[in-house]
């Protein structure tokens, strides 16, 4: 008899795999997709990989329905953000992914790139203001669903 795991139980089991892979593989990670930064910006995207690790570790001990209440409003990797910004109140929405799946194009946009970096490990309602090239942009975050299915092309 073939058991199917519970969208919860499937997303617990895919935050593990974020967090292993990251305490095992942050050096070669930081090697292959940090080397095009300079030492400063690379640190600071060391640590917020580490606060990540730290706010996984936390999410994932808690049982079932404080994690799924946490899917709901701290941003991870696999989390879709819709946020609404402050001059014109219009709406937008992103995907934070790993690098390799970035795609623009959909909204899907790499946890290391500028606008991810400072989305990685808010909550909603959230205020931020983003650094932007035009300069900066507020803007607060809505609403947060994490629904991952994707996986990490490791090299």
């Amino acid at each position: 008899m073939r058991h199917s795991l519970s969208p919860l139980s499937a997303a617990r089991g895919h935050l593990v795999r974020q967090l292993v892979y990251f305490d095992e593989r942050l050096p070669a990670f930081s090697n292959t997709y940090l080397a095009e930064f300079n030492p400063v910006e690379k640190k600071l995207i060391e640590d917020l990989i580490r606060e990540y690790m730290e706010q996984l570790s936390a999410a994932l001990e808690h049982d079932d329905s404080v994690l799924g209440s946490r899917l709901k409003t701290d941003i991870l990797i696999g989390s879709t953000v819709k946020v609404t910004y402050d001059d014109d109140g219009s709406a937008d929405s992103f995907t934070l992914v790993y690098p390799t799946e970035s795609d623009p194009d959909r909204n899907r946009i790499s946890f290391i790139s500028p606008l991810g970096r400072q989305l990685l490990c808010k909550k909603t309602e959230h205020p931020l203001v983003l650094d932007v090239p035009d300069g900066r942009l507020g803007l607060k975050i809505r609403e947060v669903n994490y629904g991952y299915i994707g996986g990490f092309i490791s090299t």
